[in-house]
């Protein structure tokens, strides 16, 4: 760790630069969180909020500390501490409550989750004990460690967030997928997007490890909040594209090829919905689906042809798709709900049909 002199100078300014234009996105947060959480509770709401207030308590620790604007060690230390560990693990908390929304297989999700506590516990307490150790009356013995500490967590933290939007981008990637093999032709835009948003938060976190291992400690540390805060922000561009991709999906799935069968007019002839919850369990542990199917009454046309006449008879066959959901759902927000807030038995219904398909089997009778 290289302390540089920033109480003048080019450093001092950049510090300010940076910090400041992290205040202004936390204020641009605060108002799109509750501009758009419209249910302001639920993992997801929570850990955003922690999170983006995080960077604002990071960023008052650092300017206070680089500027001397204040000669207790302690207060901007524990500034600093109660920031860096809302915002890092705060950080990883959000995108591991966004994960719930593509992946339902309870044991990677459990997994996860293991990751993400395990790294805050052996990584944010020694990093507490060595940073009011190099801010005490004797900093010596603690600011080795801490410098070779410091290097460890962010690289551990990186590689935990790269984990974790990996799973998200593979989960995401296939059911656009089957999104696209159902009609809909807005998957490309944004798989694309997706991943071009998560290549921008890795070189993001790939600039922070560049200014630690170029012992650039206070520019490091003053950029920090910055790119937490646009990370932040790319997870609301993120969110705002499922949700549109999902909207659009739900009015382009209920289509037929004739137009004038009504299900009105159908018969359910077989629902599969088993009756124990090991029969909506695969093998892997993922939630099955419940199938539905229904046959209703399609169009009747009779034309002329040559010397005799064809009679035809449409059939339309529509089948609807039910997941019923899991223990998790009450602790994470589908796309709409984390927009609209439906709770409870609400929210429950409301994850009904999935996709449906339909079909026409047609007869025909000839007359010679």
């Amino acid at each position: 760790m290289v302390d540089i002199n920033t109480k003048n100078g080019v450093v001092a300014v950049v510090i300010i630069v940076f910090i400041s234009i992290a205040y202004y996105n936390v204020l641009e947060l605060n108002v799109y969180i509750f501009s758009t959480f419209k249910k302001r509770g639920g993992l997801y709401f929570w850990s955003f909020l922690i999170a983006t207030w995080g960077i604002a308590f990071n960023g008052t620790g650092y300017l206070i500390k680089h500027l001397a604007l204040s000669s207790v060690a302690n207060l901007y230390a524990t500034l600093i501490l109660i920031g860096w560990c809302t915002m890092i693990t705060g950080q990883s908390v959000v995108l591991y409550s966004r994960l719930h929304i593509v992946m339902h297989n309870q044991r990677r999700l459990r997994l996860v989750l293991i990751m993400i506590i395990v790294n805050a516990v052996w990584l944010h307490l020694p990093i507490i004990v060595l940073v009011y150790g190099a801010n005490s009356a004797n900093p010596k013995p603690f600011e080795t460690p801490y410098s070779i500490y410091e290097k460890i967590q962010l690289s551990v933290f990186f590689v935990q967030e790269i984990v974790i939007s990996g799973l998200y981008v593979w989960e995401t990637s296939k059911r656009l997928r089957l999104e696209k093999s159902v009609g809909n032709t807005k998957t490309n835009v944004v798989l694309n997007h997706l991943i071009y948003v998560n290549i921008l938060v890795v070189l993001l976190d790939v600039s922070i490890l560049a200014l630690e291992f170029a012992n650039l400690y206070d520019i490091q540390t003053a950029w920090k909040p910055l790119v937490y805060s646009v990370k932040l922000k790319l997870e609301f561009s993120i969110l705002n594209r499922l949700v549109e991709l999902t909207r659009a999906s739900r009015n382009d799935s209920s289509y037929t090829r004739s137009q004038h069968a009504t299900h009105s007019d159908g018969v359910a002839l077989e629902t599969f919905n088993g009756e124990r919850r090991r029969q909506y369990m695969g093998e892997n542990g993922e939630l099955a689906a419940e199938y539905e199917v229904r046959v209703g009454k399609g169009e009747n046309n009779q034309a002329a042809h040559g010397q005799g006449s064809v009679l035809m008879k449409t059939t339309e066959i529509t089948v609807h798709s039910h997941r019923r959901p899991s223990s998790s759902d009450h602790d994470s927000e589908s796309l709409d709900d984390i927009r609209s807030g439906v709770t409870g038995e609400a929210r429950v219904k409301g994850r009904g049909s999935a996709s449906s398909t339909s079909s026409e089997v047609q007869f025909a009778r000839f007359r010679s």
